[in-house]
């Protein structure tokens, strides 16, 4: 997915997640809902991320 801000477009990352379902954790307007639990913990690795603000570019170490 394309997105676009301040004028800059780049590619949306694509995240799936794996979830189980867990035991129903209360009601919202009279409907049961049930609390999700991750099969894996995910991290992003932002290890090089090149930044920038307002005009400044600087990389995260």
């Amino acid at each position: 997915m394309k997105l676009q801000f301040r004028g800059k477009t780049y590619d949306a990352p694509h995240l799936e997640w794996d979830v189980s379902e867990g035991e129903v954790g209360g009601t919202y307007r009279g409907k049961p809902w049930k609390v999700h639990h991750l099969k894996e913990q995910h991290r992003r690795n932002h290890l090089n991320s090149e930044l920038t603000y307002r005009g400044v570019h600087y990389t995260k170490d």
